[in-house]
């Protein structure tokens, strides 16, 4: 799938998000993850990086199914937009301190802090989008 116009520029270089994975006994595991879109022949997907191994990713290998919201900067006397995102997500050896390395100029304005020298190479969840809601245009 292919987001529309108003869901690639709330993206934009980078985004924080809030990634719910499903744990072994069925219950939600929620975490904050930044994630950037790349386009790929198949269509989007969102991507995140990681330095090590944690239970989002552990649940991700036992159990694709993820879901993620992205919050759009709050207007005066509107309601926050949000961006929903339900999704088939994979884990790929290799990569994160480049992509983090991206996100942090992008979400912090530096990445000479993050991520830290000689990082290993992480991995990097890439979900697949399979649908797409949320408050905002792009949910029309």
């Amino acid at each position: 799938m292919k987001l529309d116009d108003s869901a690639r520029a709330l993206i934009g270089s980078g985004a924080d998000a809030t990634l719910v994975t499903i744990n072994a006994d069925g219950s939600p595991q929620v975490s904050m993850v930044w994630v950037a879109l790349q386009s790929t022949p198949e269509g989007d997907e969102l991507v995140s990086a990681h330095l090590a191994e944690y239970q989002k990713t552990r649940n991700i290998r036992r159990d694709p199914r993820v879901a993620l919201t992205i919050a759009a900067p709050t207007q005066p006397g509107q309601q926050t937009q949000y961006l929903a995102i339900r999704g088939t997500a994979r884990i790929v050896e290799g990569g994160a301190p480049e992509l983090l390395t991206e996100l942090a100029q992008a979400l912090l304005g530096s990445s000479e802090h993050f991520p830290p020298p000689n990082s290993p190479d992480g991995l990097l969840t890439r979900i697949r989008i399979d649908r797409v809601g949320g408050v905002g245009p792009w949910a029309t």
